[in-house]
Parts: C-alpha cells; structure tokens; sequence
C-alpha cells in the first residue's frame, strides 16, 4: 500500500486513478498531520511526498516520519514536485527523503519509480 501525501485534491485524484491503473492501494494524506496518523495506523510500502504543502512542507513532514518508530525509517520516500534543482536534492536527502518523481510525469515514470523502491512479488 502507498501512502499519498498531498494537499492538492486534484494531485490525490490523479495519483490514486494513476494507482489504480498500477494496481497498487493508495491511500490519501492530506497534511503531515495526517500522513503521520496513518503511519501510526497502518503499514505502507512506500510514501509519494508532495514537497509544497501549508503547515508542513514535505521535508520537514519526512524529517518527522523519519523521526518515528524504526518501521518508518524503513519506509522509501519518494518526493513528487516540479523542484527537483541541485539545492533542493541536497535539502532532500538531508530530510531523507529517497528520490524524486519530477512533475509533470507519465504512468510509465510513476511504475518505474515505484518498481525501483519495492519488490514485486508475482503470483505463482
């Protein structure tokens, strides 16, 4: 299961069709605080971090999910925003977000990053 985190309700509904699509469960978070609960709730598999947000932006949002209890350290990261420069990169990687996923991207990009971070297991 993919957490989601994104206050753009239209950015949800197109990750969650685009998940769809993969056949992956994604569930919505819509602040930090709530991404937070739902680490605390459920367990995912990887988590699709939005980097502007009010409140909360998504660096300082990964440094608390980081912050919490050891399953989430383990959890990928991955930062899905149209800044991807050499400083933000820098600034991601010592929040400990994983990766990127540029905006604007394809469902092709979307499966390949996913792919990248988890390990599919194939039915028999």
């Amino acid at each position: 299961m993919v957490l989601v985190v994104d206050d753009d309700e239209s950015h949800q509904k197109l990750l969650v069709l685009l998940a769809d699509r993969l056949e992956i469960t994604a569930f919505i978070a819509s602040s930090c605080r709530e991404a937070v609960e739902a680490l605390e709730m459920f367990s995912f598999d990887l988590v699709l971090m939005d980097y502007r947000m009010p409140e909360v932006d998504g660096y300082a949002c990964t440094k608390k999910i980081r912050a919490m209890r050891e399953h989430s350290k383990r959890i990928p990261i991955i930062a899905v925003t149209a800044h991807v420069t050499l400083d933000s990169k820098l600034q991601a990687i010592d929040a400990g977000l994983d990766d990127f996923l540029p905006k604007p991207f394809t469902l092709e990009q979307l499966k390949e990053k996913i792919d990248q971070w988890l390990v599919r297991v194939e039915p028999d």
